[in-house]
């Protein structure tokens, strides 16, 4: 969603550490370079309801006391179809209620992939990041033939300049570990993030590193997942990687992780 009212700038923190957040996105690419765009964003119910009373506490005089309080707008998820492409066009939405959470499942079609573009960042959600960078973002670019072939070019990975910390870092990091309650942990559970293309036809060769029948997934973190193996995921925070090996090697250990480190991404299918 874009521009939602300032109070999100300043529950950002608890936002992320919340795991108030699902972002489903699926590419479904048709054997002309055609295709449709599902996309599926939930909040938790219960920082819906948070954000619901910060309005209410801010509400001003000329605001009528009786305007139901929106977090997805059906004005500004038509006009999502533009932040993936100028070509990319709003088919349909419906929202999504339940008593875990609340959101809405989106469509939208575009007539060469060519022309889109994916941004990863969950935060591009909710507009909490300032400006746009073009190197954010997943691109693509399609030949067609009697066996066709999608290339993705991945944003770049920013990896840490230095993957060993000093002693006193890790006297701070051990103290953050030990103050990270088992509330927190399962508060933070319920975040997911995919980003995924499926094909109409049968995969014949790729490169990427996560193929599944004719699904192929760019990016997908499942923290409740990763948190199973809580030691691990306290070594990920605290000691990022620095290289593509080094990263290879912290996801085997995470299997509710996924990041595509292939750059370009060649699928070629029929």
């Amino acid at each position: 969603m874009r521009k939602l009212i300032f109070l999100f700038n300043i529950t950002l923190l608890t936002f992320l550490l919340a795991g108030c957040l699902q972002v489903d996105t699926t590419i479904n690419l048709k054997k002309d370079g055609s295709g449709i765009i599902n996309e599926k964003v939930l909040m938790s119910k219960t920082f819906v309801n948070m954000m619901k009373e910060f309005a209410i506490a801010f509400q001003d005089s000329s605001t009528s006391a009786e305007e139901e309080f929106s977090i997805f707008k059906d004005d500004e998820i038509i006009a999502d179809a533009k932040e993936y492409g100028d070509n990319v066009n709003y088919v349909s939405h419906e929202f999504i209620s339940n008593d875990e959470w609340e959101g809405y499942e989106a469509i939208y079609s575009f007539d060469d992939i060519s022309k889109i573009r994916i941004q990863p960042d969950p935060d591009s959600k909710m507009e909490m990041s300032e400006g746009e960078d073009s190197d954010e973002y997943y691109f693509f670019k399609f030949i067609k033939g009697d066996v066709s072939e999608l290339i993705i070019d991945r944003p770049p990975i920013n990896f840490s300049q230095d993957s060993v910390y000093s002693d006193s870092t890790d006297e701070v990091t051990e103290q953050n570990d030990d103050e990270m309650s088992e509330e927190a942990l399962k508060m933070m559970d319920g975040m997911k993030i995919n980003i995924s293309i499926k094909v109409d036809g049968d995969i014949t060769s790729s490169n990427a590193s996560y193929v599944n029948g004719s699904t192929i997934t760019l990016f997908e973190m499942d923290l409740g997942e990763m948190m199973k193996n809580k030691e691990a995921f306290k070594e990920f925070r605290n000691n990022e990687p620095g290289n593509i090996e080094e990263m290879k090697q912290f996801m085997e250990k995470f299997p509710g992780m996924k990041i595509e480190i292939e750059k370009p991404v060649s699928i070629k299918f029929k």
